[in-house]
């Protein structure tokens, strides 16, 4: 776990996103208002139509890597339901699409959980990345826990 945390690290440390990204289409805009809309219903189905055909959906440091809507799908049904019910915070990632992803910890708190990357592909999400490290929270600036009062 502590390599492919490493590489995780050392993958977001390396990538100069603001080189590669210039700002969003209007269209694009609209994909990840829907992402984040469908996101925080847990619309697993708006989710997935979001994806290219062959989107890539990694966690690291976790091995796990998938590709295609179905398999995405069914992971996000699946073991990935833990996601559900958690916050989205608007992120700035160098250029790319990024959140920082808050998942309910108690009734009334959110925990950090992970950054979220999103690139765009066109019109369409083409690679999905959730970095489980919450160390990265406090070096975005980002507030420890959020509250559920605005629920």
């Amino acid at each position: 776990i502590n390599s492919a945390l490493q590489r995780a690290r050392s993958t977001l440390a390396s990538r100069n996103l603001a080189v590669a990204r210039g700002a969003l289409s209007n269209e694009q805009s609209k994909v990840v208002e829907r992402y984040v809309d469908a996101f925080l219903r847990y619309d697993v189905d708006a989710l997935v139509s979001l994806l290219h055909d062959d989107a890539t959906f990694s966690m690291p440091p976790f091995s796990l890597w998938l590709q295609g809507p179905a398999n995405v799908r069914a992971w996000l049904l699946g073991r990935g339901s833990v996601c559900r019910d958690s916050r989205l915070v608007p992120l700035d990632t160098s250029g790319a699409v990024g959140f920082a992803q808050y998942h309910r910890a108690a009734p009334d708190r959110y925990d950090p959980w992970a950054v979220v990357v999103l690139e765009l592909q066109g019109e369409r999400i083409a690679s999905w990345s959730s970095f489980l490290d919450k160390s990265l929270f406090p070096r975005f600036g980002l507030a420890p826990h959020l509250s559920a009062r605005s629920d």
